[in-house]
Protein backbone atom coordinates (compact mmCIF):
# COMPACT_ATOMS: atom_id res chain seq x y z
CA UNK A 1 0.00 0.00 0.00
CA UNK A 2 2.83 2.68 1.07
CA UNK A 3 4.36 1.10 -2.13
CA UNK A 4 1.53 2.01 -4.47
CA UNK A 5 1.71 5.64 -2.74
CA UNK A 6 5.17 5.89 -3.11
CA UNK A 7 5.11 5.17 -6.64
CA UNK A 8 1.60 8.27 -7.24
CA UNK A 9 4.22 10.61 -5.37
CA UNK A 10 7.19 10.15 -7.44
CA UNK A 11 4.80 10.52 -10.39
CA UNK A 12 3.36 13.84 -8.82
CA UNK A 13 6.68 14.93 -8.00
CA UNK A 14 8.20 14.26 -12.08
CA UNK A 15 4.48 15.92 -13.32
CA UNK A 16 4.99 19.13 -11.22
CA UNK A 17 9.10 19.19 -12.36
CA UNK A 18 8.12 18.75 -15.67
CA UNK A 19 5.00 21.34 -15.97
CA UNK A 20 7.40 24.05 -14.25
CA UNK A 21 10.22 23.39 -16.63
CA UNK A 22 8.00 23.93 -19.43
CA UNK A 23 6.56 27.11 -18.04
CA UNK A 24 10.15 28.37 -17.95
CA UNK A 25 11.53 26.56 -20.92
CA UNK A 26 9.13 27.89 -23.63
CA UNK A 27 10.50 31.24 -22.57
CA UNK A 28 13.87 30.56 -23.57
CA UNK A 29 15.35 33.13 -26.48
CA UNK A 30 16.74 30.13 -27.62
CA UNK A 31 13.65 27.80 -28.19
CA UNK A 32 12.66 26.09 -30.90
CA UNK A 33 8.92 26.03 -30.90
CA UNK A 34 9.08 22.79 -32.92
CA UNK A 35 11.05 20.85 -30.25
CA UNK A 36 10.77 22.37 -27.32
CA UNK A 37 7.72 21.32 -24.40
CA UNK A 38 4.99 24.18 -24.66
CA UNK A 39 1.26 24.83 -25.98
CA UNK A 40 1.35 23.60 -29.76
CA UNK A 41 -1.49 24.37 -31.61
CA UNK A 42 -1.68 25.68 -35.16
CA UNK A 43 -1.54 29.55 -33.97
CA UNK A 44 1.33 28.67 -31.33
CA UNK A 45 3.54 27.47 -33.95
CA UNK A 46 2.87 30.10 -36.55
CA UNK A 47 5.46 32.42 -35.84
CA UNK A 48 8.18 33.35 -32.94
CA UNK A 49 6.21 36.39 -31.87
CA UNK A 50 2.27 34.07 -31.35
CA UNK A 51 4.82 31.20 -29.53
CA UNK A 52 5.83 33.96 -27.04
CA UNK A 53 2.31 35.52 -26.57
CA UNK A 54 0.86 31.90 -25.71
CA UNK A 55 3.79 31.25 -23.16
CA UNK A 56 4.05 34.71 -21.33
CA UNK A 57 0.50 34.48 -20.88
CA UNK A 58 0.56 30.69 -19.50
CA UNK A 59 3.88 31.28 -17.84
CA UNK A 60 2.65 32.19 -14.04
CA UNK A 61 -0.02 29.57 -13.68
CA UNK A 62 1.92 27.17 -15.24
CA UNK A 63 4.48 27.26 -13.19
CA UNK A 64 2.81 27.24 -10.05
CA UNK A 65 0.65 24.54 -10.80
CA UNK A 66 4.00 22.75 -11.28
CA UNK A 67 5.54 23.83 -7.80
CA UNK A 68 1.91 23.12 -6.23
CA UNK A 69 2.23 19.25 -7.93
CA UNK A 70 5.47 19.19 -6.35
CA UNK A 71 4.31 20.34 -3.39
CA UNK A 72 1.51 17.90 -2.28
CA UNK A 73 3.66 14.92 -3.98
CA UNK A 74 4.11 13.08 -0.39
CA UNK A 75 0.50 13.51 -0.16
CA UNK A 76 -0.58 9.79 -1.38
CA UNK A 77 2.22 8.72 0.55
CA UNK A 78 0.51 10.07 4.09
CA UNK A 79 -2.78 9.31 3.25
CA UNK A 80 -2.13 5.68 1.67
CA UNK A 81 -0.68 5.32 5.24
CA UNK A 82 -3.45 6.52 7.11
CA UNK A 83 -6.45 5.41 5.33
CA UNK A 84 -5.42 2.18 2.83
CA UNK A 85 -5.19 2.07 -0.73
CA UNK A 86 -8.18 4.36 -1.44
CA UNK A 87 -6.59 7.59 -0.58
CA UNK A 88 -4.08 6.55 -3.41
CA UNK A 89 -6.86 5.92 -5.91
CA UNK A 90 -8.36 9.36 -4.93
CA UNK A 91 -4.63 10.77 -5.51
CA UNK A 92 -4.72 9.67 -9.18
CA UNK A 93 -8.29 10.72 -10.15
CA UNK A 94 -7.20 13.96 -8.16
CA UNK A 95 -5.19 14.55 -11.35
CA UNK A 96 -7.26 13.05 -13.84
CA UNK A 97 -10.16 15.04 -12.54
CA UNK A 98 -8.67 18.40 -11.59
CA UNK A 99 -5.11 18.85 -12.91
CA UNK A 100 -5.42 17.75 -16.22
CA UNK A 101 -8.37 19.72 -17.57
CA UNK A 102 -6.75 22.95 -15.52
CA UNK A 103 -3.24 21.87 -17.73
CA UNK A 104 -6.13 21.51 -20.98
CA UNK A 105 -7.24 24.90 -19.74
CA UNK A 106 -4.23 26.82 -20.04
CA UNK A 107 -3.84 25.32 -23.38
CA UNK A 108 -6.77 27.00 -24.39
CA UNK A 109 -5.85 30.54 -22.81
CA UNK A 110 -2.04 29.97 -24.66
CA UNK A 111 -3.85 29.53 -27.91
CA UNK A 112 -6.34 32.10 -27.58
CA UNK A 113 -2.78 34.29 -26.84
CA UNK A 114 -1.32 33.49 -30.01
CA UNK A 115 -4.54 34.17 -31.84
CA UNK A 116 -4.79 37.96 -30.33
CA UNK A 117 -1.41 38.76 -32.24
CA UNK A 118 -1.42 40.84 -34.61
CA UNK A 119 0.58 39.52 -37.75
CA UNK A 120 3.43 41.44 -38.77
CA UNK A 121 3.75 42.93 -35.68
Amino acid sequence: MVLAGSFISVVYAFLGWLVAFTARAALRPSVDRYRSPGVRTTATTRSTAHWYAAHRRIERPLYRTGIALAVVSPLPVVLGAALGDPPVIVAVLVLAVLVVPYLLYLGYVGNRAALDVQDGH
